[in-house]
């Protein structure tokens, strides 16, 4: 089941570590042409997360399924779309618990979603924005679909600001 209890946690230095070496050991497993990345909370450094690390695989989309096979691998769980067409969802709660997306290489998920860290990386008011919005979304005994659902607002807006930044500079 997709919905599951979740918390914020506060920043932990080691989240880019943990980052880094997930995208690298899917990355070196990978039979296609793929680019692997550490997106989401974890990856802004000083920005509360759930404790679970998302990395995203772009790759073409008659890829997608060697590439879920090589994820499965790994220990993940198979979600398939989980309410967002275009990506196939996979998680892992043991160990470093983490999320991985497979999408589109150069599509709208992965570019957003690059856009998004970027953009919050650069931009602390921002992030101080999105801080608040997922404290908000975190009540005590939240689940995932409601803190989804509740921070959603906040995150297309920061998403259409992304868009409109580009990665520039700060």
């Amino acid at each position: 089941m997709l919905d599951e209890p979740i918390h914020l946690a506060p920043y932990d230095p080691a989240w880019a570590d943990q980052g880094r070496a997930l995208a690298a050991l899917l990355r070196a497993d990978l039979p296609v042409r793929a680019e692997v990345e550490h997106i989401g909370s974890t990856a802004v450094p000083g920005l509360d997360a759930k404790p679970v690390l998302d990395v995203q695989i772009g790759c073409a989309g008659a890829d997608t399924a060697a590439v879920v096979e090589v994820v499965r691998r790994h220990g993940f769980e198979h979600l398939g779309e989980s309410g967002v067409p275009g990506r196939q969802y996979l998680r892992r709660r043991s160990g470093v618990p983490a999320n991985v997306h497979v999408v589109e290489l150069g599509g709208a998920l992965w570019t957003d979603n690059l856009l998004l860290r970027t953009y919050l990386r650069a931009r602390p008011e921002a992030a101080a924005r999105y801080a608040r919005a997922k404290r908000e979304a975190a009540r005590p005994d939240a689940r995932l679909l409601a803190y989804s659902a509740h921070k959603a607002s906040t995150v297309a807006e920061l998403i259409a600001e992304a868009r409109a930044f580009g990665g520039r500079p700060a």
